[in-house]
């Protein structure tokens, strides 16, 4: 097993930057709105599910909330995607799990800490380290 943790102060509450993981409203705002045609699904229920798709750019991801704990964390499956397919490696499906924390800090800001794990090699400075630390730069640019 191998981790990548990001970590993030974002302009908001709490409330704020977990409704960004969330609301499709606030997830479009930070998750590829460089995509135009990027589409967003997002039931936030244990076992909904979380599917963030662009044809133009062929990728995306799918996933199923497994853990719901307002404002605190949040837990779900994560599945890569290419082409509107499930990624396969050497033939076989890869899930791997990402859980978010959010921390409130005094000056009125949250600390988002975003642990992915996966069965498979994974770092911060490639593939799925590069893919959260795209995203998060994003949402910690905007007041939520």
């Amino acid at each position: 097993m191998s981790s990548v943790t990001i970590v993030r102060e974002v302009r908001g509450s709490a409330e704020a930057a977990y409704r960004a993981f969330t609301d499709v409203a606030v997830l479009r705002r930070w998750w590829w709105p460089q995509l135009p045609d990027t589409t967003y699904l997002v039931d936030p229920v244990v076992g909904g599910e979380l599917r963030v798709t662009s044809a133009t750019a062929g990728i995306g991801f799918r996933g199923t909330f497994s853990l719901l704990d307002p404002p605190k964390r949040l837990a779900f499956s994560f599945i890569w995607m290419t082409d509107g397919a499930d990624a396969l490696v050497d033939g076989e499906l890869i899930v791997d799990e990402v859980e978010v924390t959010f921390e409130p800090l005094p000056n009125g800001t949250t600390r988002v800490n975003v642990v992915h794990t996966s069965v498979e090699e994974i770092n911060d400075s490639e593939g799925v380290g590069l893919g959260w630390n795209d995203v998060m730069d994003r949402l910690a640019t905007l007041d939520l």
